[in-house]
């Protein structure tokens, strides 16, 4: 069933914020993410989640998940008491949030996926995916191999 919700989500390996209310994502992700070889540490890994609905179906209901594989590794449930559409623009179709999650280290064992879901008061959506993996030989340039 589609409600007109969707969750968009960009992984990076960190945000920065900086004056007049801005951020910036450095070091964005594709579909995957490579590393040289598993097990590894990331230092940092970050994602921005954005949660759209349309204007007339605002969320009563919203928790933010990340799973690493099978396993929650964060969740975050947001607060909907001071959100209205009485405060969007006359104009307006679709209300929506932004959120962080960081993860700082992050361990990954195995090849695997990062991947990110949001619970509405009418069901799951599904957000982004970022598949973690070892470095192959084909991915190196012809001249490093």
């Amino acid at each position: 069933m589609n409600t007109g919700r969707i969750v968009v989500t960009q992984f990076c390996d960190d945000v920065r914020y900086e004056i007049g209310n801005k951020y910036s994502l450095i070091g964005c992700y594709s579909d995957e993410l490579i590393v040289d070889k598993l097990p590894a540490l990331l230092p940092k890994l970050c994602v921005q989640i954005r949660a759209f609905t349309p204007i007339d179906k605002v969320f009563s209901e919203l928790a933010l998940r990340a799973f690493l594989g099978d396993d929650m590794i964060a969740e975050a449930n947001i607060e909907f008491d001071k959100v209205s559409p009485d405060n969007a623009p006359a104009d307006a179709t679709r209300m929506g949030i932004m959120t962080f999650m960081f993860f700082s280290p992050l361990g990954i064992t195995e090849p695997c996926v990062l991947r990110i879901e949001a619970e509405t008061e009418d069901g799951v959506l599904t957000g982004g995916k970022l598949k973690i993996r070892e470095r192959a030989a084909e991915d190196l340039p012809p001249d490093s191999q």
